[in-house]
């Protein structure tokens, strides 16, 4: 990456400047942040597109692609290519528990690899009529629950829970194979997954259950305690654990150079973790699942899988949405007639507890009207006090 470097000098030069300012810590040197912070990506995927644009989707052969760091992503056909130089990193993203052994793969989207990974389950358990798979979970993304609803049939029964205590009884029951949970579940009420009550409850479950447990850590970061959960499931463990997350919601300090999705599969048997890891990248390689070259080296910069840049800016962001969480007032009379986040439980439970947003709701009464009108009318006000609000979706979680 040294050629980037007289590129970036310009920039550089310019982010020295602000920091040494008297103007940094106002709301002058907040947009200039902004600014220097979008130009930054800008310039960065110049040099990385400069890069990728040398390469056919389908290489001549022989040729042997190069990404930004001065790795190798060999393949024959765009679609085939193996991102190996990220999945490498994620062994120390995503650690192995003590006693479990790991294997890490890369998609296009967190869609596309929990997309994968459904249909990989449907081939490793076979299931038949009088034997169907099932997936009982606890959580609420949108998208993943439609994902999930359009998989079910009499072969692969789904069923997602409102409430954990249901969830509970079919893990002590032993109702299903495969266990999808996210931590902080994605509804309004974000709740908080309690991981000793689930350790209960595992206790009881039959041990001749080949279990499939799925954790999505999107909105969590790397708070979730995998380790410990693995070391405190008792008498037996689960077959396999995936951990699996979105890398553009937390995991690119807002700059969302790229989509991506990281599937990480422990395994006390390394051979199960293997060769689940290889139906995956087979599956990933045939549906078009995984990373292009452009996406490859617009996330192959330093930054990226290095868990402590990711936990700094994780850090803030959480602080930030409790901090807000609390000082929002919320009644039938006022604007927002409820508010939802982890922080609004009193003491954190558990490190875990937290989001990167705050749900509100409307009081009864308002229309998509209304939401459009409060939209404009806070922007509006953000730019008279040159504040560096932006509407907008969820995926950077940046100044918003």
């Amino acid at each position: 990456i040294q050629d980037s470097d007289q590129r970036l000098k310009p920039w550089f030069d310019s982010a020295s400047e602000l920091i040494a300012s008297p103007d940094l810590e106002s709301l002058e040197g907040e947009i200039k942040l902004e600014q220097l912070s979008l130009q930054l990506r800008t310039e960065w995927l110049r040099y990385a597109n400069a890069i990728s644009s040398r390469y056919l989707k389908s290489p001549p052969g022989f040729q042997m692609p190069v990404i930004p760091s001065g790795d190798t992503a060999a393949t024959p056909y765009d679609r085939w290519i193996e991102p190996a130089a990220l999945e490498k990193r994620a062994h120390s993203y995503h650690t192995a528990p003590a006693g479990w052994h790991a294997n890490h793969v890369m998609f296009n989207t967190g869609m596309g690899a929990i997309t994968c990974l459904l249909l990989v389950m449907r081939t490793m358990f076979q299931p038949r009529a009088a034997s169907p798979l099932r997936l009982h979970g606890l959580g609420g993304y949108f998208e993943i629950m439609d994902l999930i609803t359009a998989n079910h049939d009499e072969l692969f029964q789904t069923q997602i829970f409102q409430e954990q205590k249901q969830l509970l009884q079919s893990v002590a029951a032993g109702g299903s194979q495969l266990l999808y949970i996210e931590p902080v579940s994605c509804r309004f009420s974000l709740d908080v997954f309690d991981l000793d009550k689930f350790l209960q409850a595992w206790q009881q479950r039959p041990g001749n259950i080949p279990t499939i447990l799925i954790l999505d850590t999107t909105l969590t970061g790397n708070l979730f305690p995998i380790e410990e959960a693995l070391t405190r499931a008792a008498p037996h463990k689960p077959a396999v654990v995936v951990q699996v997350s979105s890398t553009l919601k937390l995991d690119q300090e807002g700059l969302e150079f790229s989509n991506g999705g990281l599937m990480s599969v422990y395994s006390t048997l390394p051979e199960s973790a293997a060769d689940i890891s290889f139906r995956m990248r087979r599956f990933r390689s045939a549906m078009g699942l995984g990373l292009n070259m452009d996406q490859i080296s617009a996330l192959d910069y330093p930054g990226f899988l290095q868990q402590s840049i990711s936990d700094r800016h994780s850090s803030r962001i959480f602080e930030h949405n409790a901090y807000v969480a609390r000082h929002i007032d919320t009644g039938d009379e006022l604007l927002f007639d409820a508010k939802s986040h982890p922080a609004l439980n009193g003491d954190p439970p558990c490190p875990w507890a937290v989001a990167p947003f705050v749900y509100l709701r409307l009081r009864k009464g308002s229309n998509k009207k209304d939401l459009q009108f409060l939209k404009y009318v806070f922007f509006t006000e953000a730019q008279k006090r040159g504040l560096t609000f932006q509407p907008g979706s969820s995926f950077g979680f940046r100044s918003h």
